[in-house]
């Protein structure tokens, strides 16, 4: 499953018949592991700025973080093996199908709990993809189970803090070279 799609299920909102709070309504910290069929499992990390409604999501183990404006949908991917900043034109369409909601329906499962708190799960339908998935009340997700037309992952928090973020991280290195590149590209390039 491509990094991309990492993205859609940490941030996927969605128009309900329950209407569950769909993102964290205050701002976060949390550490999920990502593991997909045919591939090791692996960290991620998700920073959140509810005010702003940006993220932050790290992978440790290639060294690259994704930083994602929710509300004008534009993203980059900042690669510091590169002292670069690359447009993500393939993350920043991506962003505005979950801010749009994708059509997603959410039918209630009852409650559960992921890395220590309590969460409901819901089945999600939408066009393009279905799921298992279960948010917190503040609107978390702490697990989601899914697959959709690129294959299938699972995405589970292992921690999570609600702490104020810094704004600053969200911003990209203003001393890094910027690059463009286009659609399609960087998910060649990151092997998706």
């Amino acid at each position: 499953m491509p990094l991309a799609a990492l993205l859609a299920l940490l941030l996927a909102p969605a128009q309900a018949q329950t209407r569950p709070v769909f993102l964290p309504e205050q701002d976060i910290a949390a550490t999920y592991t990502l593991a997909a069929p045919g591939r090791p499992t692996q960290p991620y990390t998700l920073q959140y700025d509810a005010a702003d409604e940006r993220a932050r999501i790290t992978d440790p183990l290639r060294g690259l973080t994704f930083l994602v404006d929710l509300i004008t949908g534009h993203a980059e991917l900042i690669i510091p093996a590169l002292h670069a900043v690359v447009e993500a034109p393939d993350i920043s369409n991506l962003a505005a199908q979950v801010s749009s909601a994708d059509g997603a329906k959410f039918l209630p499962l009852g409650p559960a709990h992921y890395a220590g708190l309590p969460c409901d799960k819901y089945e999600v339908f939408a066009p393009s993809w279905s799921a298992n998935t279960c948010l917190t009340p503040q609107g978390v997700i702490l697990h989601f189970a899914g697959h959709d037309s690129h294959g299938a992952a699972t995405v589970t928090a292992t921690s999570l803090t609600t702490t104020p973020q810094n704004p600053r991280d969200f911003n990209a290195p203003t001393d890094y070279s910027r690059i463009e590149l286009p659609p399609g590209t960087l998910a060649q390039l990151l092997g998706q």
